[in-house]
């Protein structure tokens, strides 16, 4: 809002949005609910509802697994024009425009639909997805340590809980994570399902090296280390190379004699927003390289290519954890961040790498894991088994059986 407004003004303004946003929600409620009444469902219909500008995560892994086993007519569904028409061209017939009158009756027909995004009721506008009309299958896109929905004070606030999605089903990589799903969207745990995600079927191939990323990306035949942070709903932005000894010179030193690069990824939300704290050009260093989605849109199909992850408080290392292979946690705003959105489980205790605090810390961390990757192994695996029940490739074979299940 505009610095011109006092804080009373930004108030009853962030209130009046809140309050139209309730309404509207309501209004489709009743609406959606009416409908879909009067028309009959076709349990056959399997359509996964796209609500990003990207095809990637859980969605994608599971429908291309889903169309091959032909038990479904499996459609892609998105609201997005340009994606429509990329996806199209790839899985020509099976994909559907959403602001389409076709759209429009495939929704009301369809009884199963399937997504990976979309916690607020309003991401899935025009539409309104009513659980007791549908099975609302949420697949997720983040296994997590933190706090979640319900549970954390930014949806308890103005009776934005309102707001929230209600899910059918949700689906988890382990009985932790089926008590945290259960906690933060009010849903019964027996209707979490822990059958492992999609998405981690790819990274426990035989071969899940994309060899097109690589004539694409020459560079990710060297040492790759990929720093992705979390998203921070409130308190300060993101802040990359958080040490007060960065030196952009002692660091290009050191990539250069390691033969590796960086590849900074920052969060989805903090890109479309803007929200990184740009307080060192590190972008200057040759081997410090911009790697959002524009140039790798599935971050699942990178992660096979990298050496060492860079994380604070993503749910990305817990995905990591399958592959073995070193991590490092930067959470330099750890008491910020605990108090805002805070944990179910204890940080320290379960985050399995080193924690430098100042750059020489991190470069001497980084050297330790090139030349001994198993430093910190059975911590690593202490962890993954808490968080992986199923280490193998056959999320998605799990997840068909249960959706299988409900239509028979």
């Amino acid at each position: 809002m505009s610095s011109q407004y006092t804080r009373t003004q930004q108030f009853v303004n962030f209130m009046q949005k809140i309050v139209f946003l309730h309404i509207v929600l309501f209004i489709m409620r009743l609406f959606y609910f009416s409908l879909e009444k009067l028309i009959r469902k076709d349990k056959r219909i399997a359509l996964f509802f796209l609500t990003e500008k990207h095809y990637f995560d859980n969605s994608r892994y599971l429908f291309e697994y889903m169309r091959e086993k032909n038990d479904f007519n499996s459609i892609l569904f998105t609201s997005h024009k340009s994606l429509y028409r990329e996806l199209n061209e790839k899985f020509p017939g099976e994909v559907v425009y959403a602001w389409s009158l076709k759209g429009f009756f495939l929704f009301l027909r369809s009884k199963n639909i399937i997504l990976s995004y979309g916690i607020s009721a309003a991401a899935f506008k025009p539409y309104y997805l009513h659980e007791k009309c549908k099975n609302i299958i949420y697949l997720g896109h983040g296994t997590p340590m933190k706090k979640m929905g319900l549970q954390t004070p930014v949806w308890r606030k103005y009776g934005k809980e309102r707001q929230l999605q209600k899910y059918t089903y949700m689906v988890g990589g382990s009985p932790l994570e089926q008590m945290i799903h259960a906690a933060g969207f009010n849903i019964d745990m027996n209707n979490v399902w822990v059958s492992g995600l999609p998405r981690n079927d790819y990274l426990l191939e035989d071969i899940s090296l994309n060899p097109d990323l690589l004539v694409a990306n020459p560079i990710l035949d060297r040492k790759i280390i990929l720093y992705a942070p979390t998203w921070r709903e409130e308190g300060h932005k993101t802040h990359f190379f958080p040490f007060e000894d960065f030196d952009a010179k002692n660091l290009s030193a050191f990539l250069e004699k390691e033969d590796a690069y960086i590849l900074v990824r920052g969060h989805k939300e903090d890109i479309k927003r803007n929200s990184v704290e740009k307080t060192h050009d590190f972008f200057a260093i040759d081997r410090v390289i911009k790697a959002d989605q524009d140039r790798f849109e599935d971050v699942y199909q990178l992660l096979p290519y990298v050496d060492v992850l860079i994380t604070d408080y993503s749910s990305l290392w817990i995905d990591f954890l399958l592959l073995d292979r070193p991590i490092i946690y930067l959470p330099y705003d750890l008491e910020e961040y605990r108090e805002y959105k805070g944990f179910f489980i204890d940080f320290e205790e379960n985050t399995p790498g080193a924690k430098p605090s100042s750059q020489k810390e991190f470069i001497t961390h980084l050297h330790r894991y090139f030349d001994k990757p198993q430093t910190h192994a059975k911590w690593r695996k202490k962890i993954r088994d808490m968080y992986h029940t199923y280490q193998d490739a056959d999320s998605c074979e799990r997840v068909f059986q249960e959706i299988r299940k409900l239509n028979q």
